[in-house]
Formats: C-alpha cells, sequence, structure tokens
C-alpha cells in the first residue's frame, strides 16, 4: 500500500504506448525545428550575398561620382517595348492580309470579266465572220461575169435552142465582116484593126484614175469590169475595196458593204486592210446595222489596229461612237 509521499511525488507508470507516440512526436517536432532553421540559413546567406553586391555596386557608383538611384522592382521597360512591337506587327500582319485578300478578290473578279468580255469578242468574231460569208455568197451572185463576146462568137446558140438555117448566097458573115471593113474607096486600104486589150495594171489605173477624178459612176463600171475579167487577180481584192469606195462616195450602202466584205474576205494584210474593215463598219452603220458595225470594229481592233494609221484609228473611234458599242 502506497503512502501519501509516493501519491504525490512518485510518477505514475506510464504505459509504453503513450512513450512511443512522446518520443516520435518529439523528432518530428526536433526535425521541423532544424528544417526551418536550413531554410532561414539559406535566405540569411541569400540576403548577404545580395548586400555584398548592392554594397559592391555603391562602391563602385561613389568611385565614379554618379548617384545611387534606387527603383522599386516593376516591368521591365525593354521587355514592355518588345511587347508593343509585338502587337504593332500583329495589328500591321492583320492588316496586310486583309489587303492581300481584297487584292485577290479583285483580281478574280477582274479574270472573270476578261473571260466574259474575250467570250463576247469571239462571238461578236464570229458573227462577222458569218455575215462576211452570206454577203460573200450574195456578191458571188450579184457579180457573176457575163460572157465574153469570144464566148459568144464561139458558141452563139444556146443550149436547147435550135439553131438557125444558113443563109442562103454563101458565108453572109464573111460578107458581113467584108461589108464593115469596106472605106468605100476602091483599092484603099483596109480599116487598122482594135487596139488589144489593156493589161491588168493598166485597167486597175484606169479605173483609180477615174476614182481620183470624181467620175463615181464610170469608176464603179471600171472596178466592176476589171473584177469580171480578173476574178482570181492578185489586185482583185483591192479592186473589190476600191470599189466599196464608188458605191460609198455615191451613198450606196449595201453595195459598199458586199465590196467591202469580199475585199476582205481573204484578211488581208495590205496597207488599206485596216482602212476597209472600218470603211465596213461605217457601211453597216449608214445602213442601221450597229450589231454588225460593232463587231466589225471587234475584229478591226483584234486584227488591225497594231498597224492602223493614226487617221484609221480616229476614224474607228467615231464610227464606235455613232454605233454606240459597248
Amino acid at each position: 500500500m502506497t503512502t501519501h509521499f509516493e501519491q504525490v511525488f512518485m510518477p505514475k507508470r506510464v504505459p509504453f504506448r503513450i512513450l512511443v507516440a512522446s518520443v516520435a512526436l518529439t523528432a518530428l517536432t526536433a526535425g521541423a525545428a532544424l528544417a526551418q532553421t536550413a531554410g532561414a540559413d539559406r535566405r540569411f546567406d541569400r540576403i548577404e550575398r545580395d548586400l555584398r553586391t548592392l554594397q559592391s555596386i555603391v562602391q563602385q557608383a561613389q568611385a565614379t561620382g554618379q548617384p545611387v538611384v534606387v527603383k522599386p522592382e516593376g516591368p521591365d521597360p525593354a521587355l514592355n517595348a518588345l511587347q508593343t512591337r509585338a502587337e504593332d506587327l500583329e495589328s500591321t500582319l492583320q492588316r496586310i492580309n486583309g489587303q492581300i485578300e481584297t487584292l485577290a478578290q479583285d483580281v478574280r473578279t477582274l479574270r472573270q470579266a476578261e473571260t466574259a468580255a474575250e467570250a463576247d469578242r469571239r462571238a461578236q468574231a464570229q458573227s462577222l465572220n458569218e455575215r462576211m460569208d452570206r454577203l460573200e455568197t450574195q456578191l458571188n451572185a450579184l457579180f457573176q461575169p457575163e460572157p465574153t463576146a469570144d464566148a459568144a462568137v464561139a458558141d452563139p446558140v444556146a443550149p436547147g435552142v435550135d439553131a438557125p438555117p444558113p443563109r442562103r448566097g454563101g458565108d453572109a458573115d464573111a460578107t458581113s465582116r467584108a461589108q464593115a471593113q469596106d472605106t468605100g474607096v476602091l483599092g484603099a486600104p483596109p480599116a487598122a484593126r482594135p487596139a488589144p486589150p489593156a493589161t491588168p495594171a493598166e485597167s486597175f489605173a484606169r479605173a483609180r484614175d477615174l476614182f481620183t477624178a470624181g467620175d463615181q459612176v464610170a469608176a464603179t463600171n471600171a472596178f466592176l469590169d476589171f473584177i469580171a475579167r480578173y476574178p482570181t487577180g492578185a489586185r482583185t481584192p483591192e479592186a473589190y475595196y476600191w470599189l466599196g469606195e464608188s458605191y460609198y462616195a455615191q451613198r450606196g450602202w449595201q453595195n459598199a458593204t458586199a465590196a467591202y466584205a469580199n475585199a476582205l474576205k481573204d484578211r488581208p494584210t495590205t496597207g488599206w486592210g485596216p482602212a476597209a474593215m472600218v470603211r465596213l463598219a461605217q457601211a453597216l452603220t449608214q445602213s442601221n446595222q450597229a450589231p454588225q458595225a460593232c463587231a466589225a470594229l471587234a475584229e478591226f481592233d483584234q486584227r488591225y489596229a497594231a498597224r492602223a494609221t493614226a487617221a484609221v484609228k480616229t476614224n474607228a473611234d467615231a464610227v464606235r461612237r455613232r454605233a454606240r458599242c459597248g
């Protein structure tokens, strides 16, 4: 049995588990305290290093006589400048991208318009070619060459018609020719023979002289005669052109149109080609055929404008305005 002294001054027996827990708690507390002490030591070391660096900077500044300015920590001005420049570049890039997109759309629109205009020009050229073919057919039917005198002598009787009976008294034709050549004077020499026909160059020059002299009717007949005599001659297309000029001077718009069309049938590359195409457009305009006139001017722009004279181009512009070509 314990005494009062033992109860007061003698510690009670502690269980083993409680003792172990107390020891562990003491160890953890000591470890945390050691860790806090180590962190504090590192922090103190960093502060001492910064102080030494600051002291060195102050000493260097004092040695050079420059004041020491301590600024509060804040954004880096260089970094702010770089960020501002990056934002400006981004804005500029967005603006350029927008302009590029606008230009691309304009290019697409122009290409579409060019494609449509090219299709329209081709359609007009095709229409003009078809009309020229029709005019050529009409012209060929209109200007069929009449039988020459030699053909009439060689075959005086038309096919399917009975020949008339021969006259009595021998060769009546020989007698008629002899009478025609009789000068009325016994023993006189026979009359002079007619001059040989002119050469193509002479016939063409004669027709041009009549045109230049202002005798348009005679010039028209002369050019018609030249075309009938030399339908495949080298200067026949040019003769058609001057025939058209003769008709145009007489206000014969339809005949002038046909003549110009025949002159341009083989797409001549001579000096009068551009003028003939513009004249064709003029004749069509005078005949109230504005769409065909515009098609002729489109053909002029495509084929002849590059080598046309300034006067011909001016005339083409005047016809284009009068025909209201788009």
